[in-house]
């Protein structure tokens, strides 16, 4: 089988940015947030919402109001949905200008890490995107102080991030002063504001989708169903 590695990579930039991993990052570490909190009141010991809906209304209403005796019981206020944070990546990774054949990985660039080096620190530094070079012609030509963005394409995950830390150790040299071999860790954080949080709603839509056909997924669900149902249900399994 083909190996096949990941990447970290900008092609609308001037010039185009692409980091190709040497060995397959053995950590990513993925964090995703969102921000919650605690309502002003805590619900009523009354069937309001109940009496006050008609229909399916009613059924909706009754749910509310039992979750409101819930709130109740354990005299907490409940927590209200704000906002997300940005998902985060951390990953570490190595380079090797000489690396062993067993490591499956080619030599890079002739014996050098320099090359894959500038292209990971190019990440931090403001970039030229060619989509707005018509702008530098105007009469109020942009400020060049923005970064360019970092596509991370790994692990089942394409992502349109912004590099937000680097690190570099390297921990041998040649005997003039070459880095040969470094570890990496750099730090992501996915930009919303790009096509790729469409792409990937669909994406993972689809997949969770797919993660419903297999042999056992009846009892799962009866098992998980809401309103208390899986709970009652697992009384008789």
């Amino acid at each position: 089988m083909t190996r096949k590695t990941g990447y970290l990579a900008n092609m609308l930039n001037i010039p185009p940015l692409v980091f190709r991993f040497q060995y397959n990052p053995a950590l990513l570490v993925e964090k995703k947030s969102y921000r919650y909190e605690q309502a002003n009141h805590f619900g009523r010991f009354a069937l309001d919402k109940t009496s006050a809906g008609e229909g399916f209304k009613m059924v909706t209403g009754f749910i509310d109001d039992v979750k409101d005796i819930g709130s109740l019981l354990t005299n907490t206020r409940p927590l209200e949905p704000v906002e997300g944070e940005p998902r985060t990546f951390e990953i570490d990774f190595a380079l090797n200008a000489h690396p062993a054949a067993a490591d499956g990985a080619e030599e890079r660039y002739g014996g050098s890490i320099v090359p894959d080096l500038e292209i990971l620190r190019s990440f931090m530094y403001p970039g030229l995107d060619p989509l707005k070079v018509p702008d530098f012609f105007s009469k109020d030509p942009p400020c060049w102080n923005t970064p360019p963005s970092c596509t991370l394409r790994y692990a089942g995950i394409t992502a349109e991030c912004v590099m937000t830390d680097l690190s570099i150790k390297m921990t041998d040299f040649r005997f003039d002063g070459e880095p040969v071999r470094a570890e990496v860790t750099v730090t992501l954080k996915e930009q919303p504001w790009s096509v790729g949080p469409v792409i990937d709603t669909v994406v993972r839509a689809g997949r969770v989708v797919r993660s419903l056909v297999r042999p056992d997924i009846g009892e799962d669900m009866l098992l998980n169903a809401p309103f208390g149902v899986g709970s009652i249900a697992s009384l008789f399994m």
